[in-house]
């Protein structure tokens, strides 16, 4: 079963803002299967586009939405929320509502699970893509 269709699968009757949410949290975690540095490249992009104090506030358990436009400087360069939109169908506005909510779960779960540290280097070993779907949609929908 692909990423996509767990999403389909544990959305069941979820629509709307939380179905988008779900979506964009699939896309996102296939994404990232191709990303150069996969969470930990992300958690780099953030950094070096001054939003490091997001990355520690997110490793530190504060997981509260960050804003679309955090998102869109925190990603700026990666074409993740293009490639994203793509896969998705959704647009980028939505796109990034969705990921203001997942990218922060996303970075305080391989953090906290020791996967990855607050500079966002591997530190142990990768954790499959499905159960970290599983855990984000968990709390999504």
């Amino acid at each position: 079963m692909g990423l996509m269709d767990m999403v389909t699968s544990m959305m069941g009757n979820a629509g709307g803002e939380q179905g988008e949410k779900a979506t964009v949290t699939g896309g996102l975690m296939e994404e990232l299967q191709n990303h150069p540095g996969g969470v930990g490249g992300v958690m780099q992009s953030f950094q070096q586009n001054g939003l490091g104090g997001l990355i520690q506030q997110w490793s530190n358990g504060q997981t509260a939405p960050a804003a679309p436009s955090q998102i869109e400087q925190g990603l700026g360069g990666t074409g993740l929320i293009e490639n994203i939109a793509q896969r998705t169908g959704l647009s980028p506005t939505v796109v990034k509502m969705g990921l203001a909510v997942a990218v922060p779960m996303l970075i305080h779960h391989y953090f906290s699970n020791g996967h990855v540290d607050q500079q966002g280097q591997q530190t142990g070993p990768q954790p499959e893509s499905g159960g970290v779907l599983q855990n984000i949609l968990g709390r999504i929908i």
